[in-house]
């Protein structure tokens, strides 16, 4: 099997520079990212007016709409959080299968590099957690700075490789292969 990271055309991953990850579900978190919160708060952008009711801070009633309407609303701002994203990646005997061009593990793991990468590149968190036989089985905390794709890349290829070696050793077992698990990485 090759290197991963040589795998990793750079034409193709400036096509997908500008490709957003967004969440689908409203997310809570405490760092600015762009992903939307379930708390409104004060921040840059503006969500909607709302009646004011007693209680509501005065340094968000909005004076403007007061003179023009003649009734108090109040200013709500809608904060943003940062994705954490967890890479899976199955690495059991079943995805050394190939029909004529990668094998399943290849494609998964040039899948999974070129998310890792779009994931960095908004500045959201990313980690790994590869299963499958007992010794690949490896856990990568999420992190967000820009060295960690480099780190994550280069477990992802290490992972890849002995899954790879392991599945051409050994015969597959008659039980069939181990699940993920919650128990990643002990």
């Amino acid at each position: 099997m090759t290197n991963l990271p040589q795998r990793l055309d750079p034409l193709q991953l400036a096509r997908l520079g500008s490709l957003p990850v967004k969440a689908r579900v409203i997310v809570e978190g405490a760092i600015s990212g762009l992903h939307r919160a379930s708390v409104h708060g004060s921040s840059v952008e503006f969500a909607e007016h709302k009646e004011y009711s007693p209680g509501d801070e005065l340094r968000h009633v909005d004076w403007k709409a007061y003179a023009k309407l003649d009734r108090y609303y109040v200013k709500q701002f809608e904060q943003e959080s940062q994705l954490t994203l967890y890479l899976v990646l199955d690495a059991s005997a079943s995805m050394k299968f190939a029909g004529g061009g990668l094998s399943k593990l290849e494609y998964a793991g040039l899948s999974l590099a070129a998310l890792a990468y779009l994931v960095i590149q908004q500045q959201d968190k990313v980690g790994l957690v590869t299963c499958g036989d007992r010794g690949i089985e490896t856990m990568v905390p999420p992190r967000a700075r820009t060295t960690h794709l480099h780190d994550l890349l280069g477990v992802l290829d290490q992972v890849m490789t002995k899954a790879a070696a392991v599945t051409s050793r050994r015969p597959r077992p008659s039980g069939g292969s181990r699940s993920c698990r919650g128990g990643a990485g002990r």
